[in-house]
């Protein structure tokens, strides 16, 4: 939700993320509505191309929270601890 209204605020379109993103459009578009979760290196590009931190991009209290609870989805099947539209990376896992 943080994302979506920083796009608002910094007047940068579907169609800008998408081609920073290397994603089809429409692939921005369910990310942004929270229907598939941001990797950690895409809220990056995103951040620096707004010129933000990632703690501005994503809420100080998230990005500062020391034991974040889960969020339940909308229909209750899955639960969510760092909020809608975040993925931290699994790369080196």
């Amino acid at each position: 939700m943080e994302v979506k209204l920083w796009t608002v605020r910094k007047r940068v379109t579907q169609k800008r993320l998408s081609g920073l993103l290397g994603l089809p459009q429409s692939s921005v578009s369910a990310r942004l509505n929270g229907k598939k979760p941001f990797s950690i290196d895409e809220l990056y590009k995103i951040a620096g191309l707004m010129e933000l931190s990632l703690g501005e991009l994503l809420g100080e209290r998230l990005v500062n929270e020391k034991n974040p609870q889960p969020v339940e989805l909308a229909g209750g099947s899955a639960t969510l601890v760092a909020g809608e539209g975040f993925e931290p990376s699994t790369s080196g896992l």
